[in-house]
């Protein structure tokens, strides 16, 4: 059954929409700011902050009596634009599925002043979605690190594809955490200026925080809807390297499984990869690599596929990466560009992938592949392809 995406939505660090997502990535010049005094942490980290989004009413709570934070707050604006955009009505939402792919939940609710015993469960995310929408499909939250947004996606075509629901709502959010921040730096995963994904000398990852949100629908409700379709999906695959908590297995072989895997539904090779590439050093040549094979083998040169990391100029969004990848890849689609890399003084001799810079690249073929990768090794690829 073909899976199509007929809505798109995003809150990050360049505003609210699509809309300027699409020109903070072109503008490709988004330098993080320091945190703000009350992260609790003893240096202020550098951080692409999303703006305060439209709280959500008082009854907006998740079962148990729970508040909706910061992240349900983010997912919410998301997926506001993205039904817009596809044109679903509230009758058309009671049947649809909801997926939703974050790492921390409303972490904000546990992190702020009186909040001791507040252990805010990553599910209510979706249980807020769902109330706040009316949402009353299948509804599942996926919690697999830096890969759950990815992971939504892609579980949320199985939904279509298994016949459990004609159309799926797909999100990821994730909003500032001291703690995670904290972790990461005690760790030394933290780039002290900026994040560098394609530079040589790239030191790790800027945290970065937001929600995007698709949504997906089979090609036949589309059509009965008169629904436009943003993009097609061509194939997806997951897998899982069970070789470190937070190190990638050295060969890639797993994640070459699954970009593989997605590629073997796909008519052509991708013309651009969305790379989960964050700026650390050891993940990212082993991403590099491993898609840079799966490419070969769909077909083309790796050098004249080009690879894009959007993390440069708007951070790592943690549980949102792999959706505002999805929507990166319709919005490639949409335009025929790639955007250009950021913060590059020495381009990483060692990438396969051609890497854009100073200006926006054509479009080889009209086909983008989505990497997504996460702690504990867990890896999910998705292929698009413009919509027939």
């Amino acid at each position: 059954m073909t899976v199509v995406v007929t809505g798109l939505g995003a809150v990050s660090c360049f505003g609210a929409g699509t809309a300027a997502l699409w020109d903070g990535l072109l503008r490709a010049d988004r330098r993080p700011a320091p945190a703000p005094d009350t992260c609790g942490l003893p240096a202020r980290p550098n951080l692409y902050a999303a703006p305060d989004p439209h709280p959500l009413p008082p009854h907006a709570a998740a079962r148990g009596g729970e508040p909706a934070g910061r992240t349900s707050a983010l997912a919410a604006a998301a997926v506001a634009e993205a039904v817009g955009d596809a044109g679903l009505t509230a009758g058309d939402l009671l049947d649809a599925g909801l997926t939703v792919g974050t790492s921390l939940g409303d972490i904000d609710l546990a992190e702020t002043p009186g909040a001791a015993g507040r252990h805010p469960a990553t599910h209510r995310v979706a249980a807020v979605l769902a109330g706040r929408f009316g949402i009353g499909g299948p509804s599942q939250t996926l919690s697999t690190a830096c890969s759950a947004g990815a992971y939504a996606v892609a579980w949320g075509a199985e939904l279509i594809e298994t016949g459990q629901a004609d159309t799926v709502v797909a999100c990821g959010g994730d909003a500032f955490s001291r703690v995670a921040i904290g972790t990461l730096q005690r760790f030394g995963l933290v780039d002290p200026e900026c994040c560098r994904p394609f530079d040589a000398d790239r030191a790790g990852m800027v945290t970065g925080e937001g929600a995007a949100a698709v949504v997906l629908e089979s090609a036949a409700s589309a059509r009965r809807r008169g629904a436009t379709a943003r993009a097609e999906l061509a194939g997806h695959g997951w897998s899982c390297d069970a070789h470190h908590p937070m190190a990638p297995e050295p060969s890639g072989e797993q994640l070459h499984r699954s970009a593989a895997r997605a590629l073997a539904g796909a008519t052509e090779a991708p013309g651009a990869v969305v790379l989960h590439r964050a700026g650390v050093a050891g993940n990212d040549s082993v991403e590099s690599a491993a898609v840079g094979r799966a490419v070969a083998a769909a077909g083309a040169t790796p050098a004249e596929v080009a690879g894009y990391a959007p993390k440069a100029v708007m951070g790592h969004t943690a549980g949102a990466a792999g959706v505002f990848g999805c929507v990166i890849a319709a919005l490639i689609l949409r335009h025929r560009v790639v955007p250009p890399n950021a913060h590059v003084s020495t381009p990483d001799p060692h990438c396969p992938l051609e890497i854009p810079l100073g200006a926006p690249a054509p479009l080889a073929r009209p086909s983008v592949l989505v990497s997504g990768t996460g702690f504990g090794g867990n890896n999910a690829v998705l292929a698009w392809r413009a919509a027939r």
